[in-house]
């Protein structure tokens, strides 16, 4: 076969910060590929380098343009899908950083709960900032303390001129207690199989009430909601340096193939990538 006519591979590399073990960073290259819907616990933010990248925010069906050199920022707790704007793909740079972690970065007087309104942000001097930090992150030369001054830099101007105190709209919305105690109980058992009677027993809800009332409040399907958290445990444990035999086991699949064509699906790349 000519080398010409071999179509190009998404490319993905991720690893962890190596003073906030809980942060992760990533660089992707995607040609194709589609995001299924899915929520980050951690604010997820990041850069476009090439292309563009097309999102849907679930809960309000708002569809988002990122283009190259726009910063795009995701909530914690905001269910989104994504997939390439045109056949050229999309080339990013993300921070996966927890509330909790963002906290310790940050100025005293902007610890508070924050969200940011906007998911496409136009600040070429912040983006500056944040690929830098990026950058720094990446390199073997780069030593802690600029990796963590870089870091702190670029999330402070980020939060500074983009993010809002307090939580959203959304966010303080009440989830229905029944809902709460199901997504909990779902959370709490990622390892297991559950059914949806044990579940539905839990929230207190018939099967089919639960199942109605969990994609319209969490905006997925309990065993889609239950997939999409298993994907992300098993990416925080290859980034620990967990083998994929033993949290395939751990998390309840018979074999290691599963596990992979989950994370493949979700990723667009084999676990392979995600080793650190």
């Amino acid at each position: 076969m000519d080398a010409s006519s071999v179509r190009p591979r998404n490319r993905v590399k991720a690893w962890r910060d190596k003073v906030l073990p809980d942060t992760q960073f990533l660089r992707a290259e995607y040609l194709m590929h589609r995001f299924p819907p899915h929520v980050h616990d951690e604010f997820a933010i990041g850069f476009i380098e090439r292309g563009a990248q097309a999102a849907v925010m679930r809960e309000h069906s708002l569809h988002v343009l990122m283009p190259a050199g726009t910063i795009c920022v995701i909530n914690p707790g905001q269910f989104h899908e994504g997939s390439q704007f045109s056949e050229i793909g999309w080339d990013y740079r993300m921070i996966y950083i927890s509330p909790d972690d963002l906290g310790t970065l940050l100025s005293a007087d902007v610890r508070a709960p924050l969200h940011f309104p906007e998911h496409v942000i136009d600040d070429p001097e912040t983006l500056l900032a944040i690929r830098m930090a990026h950058l720094s992150a990446e390199s073997g030369d780069a030593s802690l303390l600029e990796q963590s001054s870089r870091l702190t830099f670029a999330l402070n101007q980020l939060v500074s001129r983009h993010a809002m105190k307090g939580r959203s709209q959304r966010q303080m919305l009440a989830m229905p207690g029944g809902v709460k105690r199901a997504r909990d109980y779902i959370d709490a058992h990622i390892g297991s199989n559950p059914t949806l009677q044990e579940i539905a027993d839990v929230a207190g809800l018939s099967p089919f009430h639960l199942l109605r009332e969990f994609k319209r409040v969490i905006g997925l399907a309990p065993h889609a909601y239950l997939m999409q958290r298993r994907v992300e445990h098993a990416k925080r444990l290859l980034l620990s340096g967990r083998p994929l035999r033993t949290i395939a086991i751990d998390l309840g699949y018979a074999d290691q193939s599963h596990l992979s064509r989950e994370i493949r699906r979700f990723l667009g790349v084999p676990p392979s990538a995600l080793h650190p």
